[in-house]
């Protein structure tokens, strides 16, 4: 009994350390637009938010009673980078609702393809099946 074990452990052994490592080689496309659209939509809204308050503390700087030309300055600098900031978001928007819509339009099928092949000394024709991916772009 002892023997039997030990060479039924010899024999997994080498078959579960040595084996291949298998890889979906398909990637999941619909996944990763739909992960890239919300990281620009959230940035998108990350400059928006940032450029409106920048806006805002640029405007309560500068229009104070006794704000001096300096302080008028900086305000008017900070309400500068503010709409920079928030015309930044606008490419981000689109960007994100294109990702959208490209996520919304990949599809994947089983397609079966033909082709022609030598068997005996003559051409036949066979099927084989085909994962296909279809992007819209």
């Amino acid at each position: 009994m002892k023997k039997s074990i030990l060479y039924f452990l010899l024999l997994a052994f080498p078959a579960t350390s040595f084996c291949q490592k298998t890889y979906d080689t398909i990637p999941d496309i619909k996944t990763d637009y739909i992960v890239k659209s919300k990281n620009q939509k959230t940035a998108a809204w990350v400059l928006l938010g940032g450029g409106v308050a920048l806006i805002g503390t640029g405007f309560l700087v500068g229009d104070r009673k006794e704000a001096s030309f300096d302080d008028a300055a900086t305000g008017a600098v900070l309400a500068g980078i503010g709409v920079l900031s928030t015309i930044g978001s606008i490419p981000l928007f689109i960007a994100s609702g294109k990702n959208k819509r490209k996520a919304m339009q990949a599809t994947t099928f089983i397609k079966m393809e033909d082709t022609r092949m030598v068997h005996n000394h003559s051409f036949v024709q066979t099927s084989y099946p085909a994962i296909a991916l279809k992007i819209k772009l």
